[in-house]
């Protein structure tokens, strides 16, 4: 009731609203999973492009992240400069102006968000499912140079293990987005339509030279920090772009080995480093596999805590077609089974 009532303020008097109460409200409601067409598109309609300069970078950041997280629909094609013509890539609509002034504001002034922000507008690009060249690019070149002799660049150092992931799932994930467009369109050189379309966007020298920092990155402030659902989703974006960078999937794989054969299924004391959930575990071993990467033991070392989750967590180790189901969904058994084979780990 309490979000029901200031939902109706919002909708009645949104333009009462300060900057800071908009992204605020929104962040807010998304957390608590509260969600209202209505309300969202009254707030959004506050953040245009006519007053996106008197927005902080954090109440740019938290308004898009809670319309992505909320599922607001916006015209997902209105910005992509690669592969739309211009005069498809129109929009009316307060959702995708919101966007609009939130990724305008990052293009012009970097250098005033940090890391979490400049993570949060890219992540929410990708969820919403809007594809945006132009802001993928200016990010990249920002954050790791146009060039390799670019100086004064402003680094990774700065991202948290989730926000390193969360980077390399939205520009991995960009590119995927790309998929129902025509080969002839994207063009082909027999490599992944995936991978020749973040090329087209961003350029090729400059998408590998910024996973390749994230790897470093990864390797120099060492992975062991990073939970199961941060390795999982840059191991996924390495794969899906087909980019292997030895030093970052040898670490992984030294960590989650090292994780897996100290789990203890009766400590109670186990952290969430440990604990992996069924989708991270499908993604860990399909990125390992896509790139034909073996990773040591990793797939034996899943095996016992597979096992366990498939028998309930319960100590016993017994189970069947119902336990597994109620851990693992079909599509993330194939993938496992599928890693197993391409690795060539048989029964």
């Amino acid at each position: 009731l309490l979000f029901e009532g200031i939902g109706k303020q919002i909708v009645q008097r949104h333009y009462q609203f300060a900057p800071q109460d908009i992204g605020t409200t929104l962040w807010s409601f998304a957390t608590v999973e509260y969600f209202d067409e209505s309300v969202y598109k009254a707030a959004a309609s506050e953040l245009t492009l006519r007053k996106s300069r008197s927005f902080k970078p954090q109440e740019l950041s938290n308004t898009v992240w809670a319309l992505a997280t909320a599922g607001a629909t916006p015209q997902t094609q209105a910005f992509d400069t690669t592969l739309v013509k211009q005069s498809q890539r129109s929009y009316n609509d307060p959702i995708t102006e919101c966007f609009a002034a939130a990724t305008t504001e990052l293009i012009r002034r970097p250098n005033e968000f940090k890391e979490q922000e400049i993570k949060d507008v890219l992540w929410s690009l990708s969820k919403a499912g809007i594809r945006h060249p132009r802001a993928f690019k200016r990010v990249a070149e920002y954050l790791v140079g146009s060039t390799t002799e670019s100086e004064n660049v402003r680094g990774l150092n700065g991202f948290s293990p989730q926000g390193l992931g969360n980077l390399a799932w939205s520009y991995a994930r960009q590119g995927q987005l790309a998929g129902g467009i025509e080969e002839s369109v994207i063009g082909s050189t027999g490599r992944l339509a995936v991978y020749e379309t973040i090329s087209l966007d961003v350029g090729e020298d400059l998408i590998q030279r910024l996973f390749t920092r994230i790897g470093e990155t990864i390797v120099l402030c060492g992975a062991a920090r990073f939970k199961p659902q941060d390795l999982s989703n840059t191991c996924w974006a390495f794969a899906t772009l087909g980019l292997l960078h030895k030093d970052f999937f040898g670490t992984v794989a030294k960590v989650v080995n090292e994780r897996l054969k100290s789990f203890n299924p009766s400590n109670k004391s186990d952290t969430s480093l440990v604990k992996f959930k069924a989708q991270e575990i499908a993604n860990l071993v399909w990125s390992f596999a896509t790139l034909n990467y073996k990773g040591g033991d990793l797939l034996h070392s899943f095996t016992p805590y597979i096992i366990y989750l498939c028998s309930d967590g319960k100590k016993s180790t017994e189970y069947d077609v119902k336990t597994i189901s109620q851990s693992f969904k079909r599509q993330e058994v194939a993938s496992i089974a599928w890693s197993c084979t391409v690795l060539e780990q048989y029964p």
